[in-house]
């Protein structure tokens, strides 16, 4: 087992979230000429609410997919200055169709520029299976999202799902393409409502590891589903894209996220079940793994730790369960996209291996799909977001070429940093 591999896709979003990715102009936080802190600190610095009243859906769920339920500004979170936000309660579907509620935070410049605004819909990686766990819960919500002080201040609104829940607390369709995108496209439909703000229909898709997964089914999903936005752009970085392929090179991912992934196939399609799902020696410590987060509380992620050492070999009981097989292969984001698409990968992740994204992309080239593939030597699932990377500049820049409307290269282009 790849120990490294599991400890790293354990903590990665909140070292991400805390290491210099995301906003790190606090208004409580140390100057960027500080040491950097210890992984132990980092941890402690993060803390998460349980979901309070704002969180529960109407009796009565609309039926109109992207209709803004209730808003509120954030309150007793750290934002960076210049920065402000709200958390919206929306309407939104999972795959069937069945109306869903969701919570989304929504992100601008104290001082924002006249609108309508562009967006960008960001779509977040494993946080946990549950309500509970999810983004907008935490003390710094925009800490998640990569360089976001750069695109609150280019004028860009960010609209962050939490992805679906149909029914209080959960579990959201995780690693469900459909439902997963649906959320993020309702998202910015009801962000679009809010009084305060005045958004353009104009948006681009950054989505990472899971959310890289929900990013390429946006863009999929969008054109028929939501007509009344326009995706310019979809850019998936670390994407789980063919998930099955990333389980079966990757056991210490299988371990941790397969508990996961059976609760949700379980609960959204019916001939899945949790049980047979699982290998037999898998199932008392996924039973426990579900029920965690793998964000903050950092003893959460810490205990799923101990809780994939009980067991030898991957979770999921892929090899003999044909219907969870066909499953894993009907969520791969293998349909044309429209748009634009950029796909990055650190050549030295261990979570999502390069060789799956590599086979992912010459699968998706062969099939006529127009895209960009970036290549990092040296990054790895983490590194590629931390300071000095050079994704930031190229991200930003081909962002902001989508919003102006500027042509991208046909077909397929490999560009390796």
């Amino acid at each position: 087992m790849n120990v490294a591999a599991l400890r790293l896709s354990g903590f990665a979003v909140l070292l991400v979230l805390l290491a210099g990715a995301g906003c790190n102009r606090s208004k409580r936080a140390s100057s960027e000429s500080s040491p950097a802190p210890t992984p132990q600190a980092l941890r402690a610095s993060v803390t998460a609410h349980a979901p309070d009243a704002f969180y529960d859906p109407p009796s009565d769920v609309p039926r109109k997919p992207g209709e803004l339920l209730r808003s509120e500004p954030l309150k007793d979170v750290m934002l960076p200055a210049g920065v402000r936000g709200w958390r919206i309660l929306y309407a939104t579907t999972v795959d069937d169709s069945t109306p869903a509620t969701a919570v989304a935070t929504v992100f601008e410049p104290t001082d924002p520029p006249a609108g309508p605004r562009p967006v960008i819909a960001w779509e977040h990686a494993t946080t946990g299976l549950l309500q509970k766990c999810m983004p907008s819960l935490v003390s710094l919500p925009t800490k998640g999202i990569p360089w976001c002080n750069r695109i609150v201040m280019a004028g860009w609104v960010v609209v962050a799902t939490d992805y679906s829940f149909a029914e209080k607390g959960g579990p959201h369709p995780y690693l469900i393409g459909e439902g997963e995108a649906r959320a993020g496209l309702d998202s910015v439909r009801a962000a679009r409502q809010m009084s305060e703000l005045i958004l353009d229909k104009r948006m681009v898709i950054w989505g990472y590891s899971q959310g890289g997964h929900t990013a390429l089914w946006t863009g999929i999903v969008g054109p028929r589903y939501a007509p009344d936005l326009e995706i310019l752009g979809v850019a998936a970085i670390a994407p789980a894209a063919n998930i099955k392929n990333i389980l079966a090179m990757n056991v210490a991912a299988d371990k941790r996220f397969g508990p996961y992934l059976a609760l949700s196939y379980s609960r959204f399609y019916p001939d899945i079940t949790f049980e047979q799902a699982l290998r037999p020696e898998a199932l008392d410590a996924a039973r426990q793994i579900v029920d965690l987060c793998d964000f903050v509380p950092p003893e959460d992620a810490e205990r799923i730790e101990t809780l994939v050492a009980t067991f030898d070999g991957p979770a999921l009981a892929t090899s003999s369960n044909n219907a969870l097989q066909a499953r894993l292969a009907r969520n791969t984001p293998d349909s044309l996209i429209k748009a634009p698409v950029v796909i990055a990968q650190g050549l030295s992740d261990t979570v999502v291996p390069s060789s799956a994204t590599d086979a992912y992309v010459e699968d998706r080239c062969s099939s006529g799909q127009r895209l960009e593939y970036w290549t990092f030597a040296g990054r790895d699932h983490l590194t590629i977001f931390q300071p000095g990377t050079p994704l930031e500049e190229l991200l930003i820049s081909w962002t902001t070429a989508r919003f102006a409307n500027e042509p991208q290269a046909s077909g397929c282009v490999h560009k390796s940093f």
